[in-house]
């Protein structure tokens, strides 16, 4: 099974790519965000999702289509279906992962992103 991409951009700054992980919990699946300021090449990636390699490489394939890269990951909250993949995606990027706790470039009151 291979991700979607969401119905492509959603605002001029967000896009969201689903992930094929649909369920009760999941509805049609799990959005992975995508966003960068207009004419920026710079993509921030909220929630990569589960660890699904066909997912993954559909985010980036976005990312990349659009000519960009990316270059942080937020996870909003540690349930397996936004963040398991974060250490791969990690891998797959280079970028830092940040969040609340957990071990990654820890976020704290007052951080900017």
């Amino acid at each position: 099974m291979t991700a979607a991409w969401h119905g492509g951009d959603v605002t001029t700054r967000a896009t969201c790519v689903l992930c094929p992980n649909p369920g009760p919990m999941t509805l049609d699946g799990t959005n992975t965000w995508l966003l960068a300021e207009p004419g920026s090449d710079n993509y921030v990636i909220i929630d990569p999702g589960p660890l699904d390699e066909a997912h993954l490489a559909r985010t980036l394939e976005v990312v990349a289509g659009r000519g960009g890269r990316v270059v942080q990951t937020l996870l909003t909250h540690w349930h397996w279906d936004h963040a398991e993949s974060a250490d791969r995606f990690a891998e797959l990027t280079r970028a830092p992962v940040r969040a609340i706790g957990a071990g990654h470039d820890d976020l704290r009151d007052g951080d900017r992103v």
